[in-house]
């Protein structure tokens, strides 16, 4: 069916569900269809916005309610403290919560899990396109090909440490602020260091993965299927905020996309992004903390380089064997099966990058990242 319709002056042929066998009603009509398209667009960095509004404000509270406990301690064990007296405290106070890293990651960890969760369950009830039960759907590869996902995932977090190293020893800088550092370092308080890894390795995954390969994805998807990969993959390197991760987190979501749409389920994306969390940490607690302390930086170096290396080259092979097995994304891949629309090309150039590029809160998230990665540039050894 080639019907033309008129949206804003613009000649545009008929799009048609590509799996409903439904007949024309008023939710695959044309010009309903585009209205659809621009919403899932729009909500797709909307929902980042109520990420970065949810995250912020989350430690905020965790910040007052803390400082609140603190200094009702104080009253109570102070109760004729003077007025500079209290004063004094409170500013010490605030310092130490600045300086305190199991303060700062237990409410950077429940920033980060509200943030993902209330934003995704707001954006999906908002946009009625599809539900979050779908997006955990029964994976539909084998086990082994979600394994060579799973390596290519580490072959692009090697591919990463080696440009993040070239272009620091070329520019002398590097894009993840002391603080962001030490905040996802390991040291000496285990209970620091167990936080971590249970945020790190599991939770993050999990949550991230809702968000950005469940509704995010599927959001940008519908018309084209690589767009809503490379779309979804660039705002998940920004959401990062430094340029440290922008580049790792844009690889790595190219791959996840790929294994989610393929296996038709965030599950297999989960496992990956496991994997690829894993191997950051075993890095930073073995060669970052355990051999710098005991045999010194270079030794420590070295070994990191070593393993990199052997996981660049094995995700160098996954990467064939995996592509030769499952090939090219087409529409035919997808999480949430019935949507997805068939468009002629000169449509489908409008609804993709172009449509996505007029979206107002695409701008607003990525000026909100870049000023936030620009602000964690920081000087080597300075």
């Amino acid at each position: 069916m080639n019907e033309q319709f008129s949206d804003n002056k613009e000649t545009v042929s008929a799009p048609q569900y590509t799996y409903s066998p439904e007949p024309q009603t008023d939710d695959n009509d044309p010009v309903m269809l585009r209205r659809k398209i621009k919403k899932g667009y729009g909500w797709a960095s909307l929902s980042m916005i109520l990420q970065y509004v949810f995250i912020n404000v989350a430690v905020v509270i965790c910040s007052v309610a803390y400082s609140a406990f603190k200094t009702t301690e104080f009253m109570a064990a102070n109760p004729n403290a003077t007025q500079p007296e209290l004063a004094k405290f409170t500013a010490e106070l605030s310092g130490s919560m600045m300086s305190n890293m199991l303060f700062l990651l237990v409410a950077t960890v429940i920033g980060y899990l509200i943030g993902n969760i209330c934003s995704t369950l707001i954006a999906t009830s908002t946009v009625r396109a599809f539900k979050v039960k779908e997006f955990f759907g029964k994976i539909k590869v084998s086990g082994s090909s979600v394994f060579l996902a799973a390596l290519v995932i580490l072959g692009l977090q090697a591919l990463s440490m080696f440009a993040q190293v070239i272009i620091s020893h070329l520019t002398g800088y590097t894009g993840v602020n002391e603080a962001t550092n030490a905040l996802l370092s390991f040291s000496d308080n285990m209970t620091t260091n167990i936080l971590l890894v249970a945020y790190t390795v599991i939770i993050a995954p999990i949550t991230e993965e809702l968000l950005m390969r469940g509704f995010i994805l599927n959001s940008l998807s519908p018309v084209n299927r690589n767009f809503g990969i490379i779309a979804s993959s660039l705002l998940f390197g920004l959401m990062h905020g430094n340029f440290n991760q922008i580049l790792n987190g844009f690889l790595l979501g190219l791959l996840l996309a790929y294994i989610a749409m393929k296996s038709g389920s965030i599950k297999a994306s989960i496992i990956c992004h496991m994997a690829a969390n894993f191997n950051a940490m075993f890095c930073g607690a073995f060669y970052e903390y355990y051999l710098l302390n005991e045999r010194g930086e270079d030794a420590a170096e070295k070994a990191e380089i070593i393993h990199f290396a052997v996981l660049l080259v094995l995700g160098i092979i996954a990467a064939v064997l995996l592509l030769k097995r499952h090939g090219k994304v087409t529409q035919n891949d997808c999480i949430v099966k019935n949507y997805s629309f068939t468009l002629d090309k000169a449509e489908e150039k409008k609804l993709t990058w172009k449509l996505l590029l007029t979206r107002p809160s695409f701008w607003i998230i990525t000026a909100i990242y870049l000023i936030t990665a620009v602000s964690s540039i920081t000087a080597i050894g300075g």
